[in-house]
């Protein structure tokens, strides 16, 4: 585990900040980094909003990082719980309107109705649904984001190269790994001439291999690594 958290670490220090290339390299970090089993937790509705404040924080300052005895990933757990500490305090010290009295008056208008109106008038909705409804939302968005990276890295490693070894017959340079890294990864993509052109393949042979073998080889990598289809 040191050893390559020591190698993910290095490889986004190496790229200058804002580069693509940085940017991978922190994403894979950022895959290893979930992973790790001394993270803090809480049981507060809000804390992924706590956790993704962390990521974005270590995201910019991983260059600060330094490990210490006994070991990368100790260290590394201490150093992102110090910051996703006061996060988490952040969130049971901020203003919560679910709490707030029921006698307090609704808007800037001294005159107007309460809380306890609104109630009367339009039966009671805990108002504490929104709040689990967001922490759900929050949490599949997470989640997408998850196996969007997880993606991200098979296509590029391809290491059981099912990806590479999934092309028309008599045309290996037009693989599925070639055509995801053109067609999903690149910024901005290519259109399907140009990668004909490149490729020197038949576009219509392209296009059909694109969309009948490579499009569903990726899905079921995707649903493998927990994605359900909407």
């Amino acid at each position: 585990m040191d050893e390559q958290l020591r190698e993910l670490i290095a490889e986004v220090l190496k790229h200058p900040p804002q580069s693509p290339e940085r940017q991978k390299a922190l994403n894979r970090l950022l895959i290893k980094l979930q992973q790790l089993p001394g993270l803090r937790r809480s049981s507060h509705l809000n804390y992924l909003e706590a956790l993704n404040k962390t990521w974005e924080w270590v995201s910019n300052n991983i260059q600060k990082f330094s490990s210490r005895p006994p070991s990368v990933q100790v260290s590394l757990e201490k150093w992102i719980n110090g910051y996703l500490y006061w996060r988490i305090k952040d969130l049971y010290t901020q203003d919560d309107p679910a709490i707030r009295s029921l006698d307090e008056i609704v808007g800037s208008d001294r005159e107007g109705s309460t809380y306890m109106d609104r109630l009367s008038e339009e039966g009671f909705n805990p108002a504490t649904l929104d709040g689990i409804e967001a922490h759900i939302e929050q949490s599949q968005k997470q989640e997408k984001q998850r196996i969007g990276l997880e993606l991200e890295l098979y296509i590029e490693k391809d290491q059981a190269r099912k990806l590479q070894n999934c092309y028309p017959r008599n045309h290996p340079q037009c693989n599925c790994r070639i055509l995801s890294l053109k067609l999903i990864l690149k910024d901005p993509i290519d259109s399907y001439a140009e990668l004909a052109r490149e490729l020197n393949v038949n576009r219509q042979t392209l296009v059909s291999h694109w969309q009948r073998k490579c499009l569903p080889l990726l899905q079921g990598v995707a649903r493998s690594r927990g994605y359900q289809p909407e």
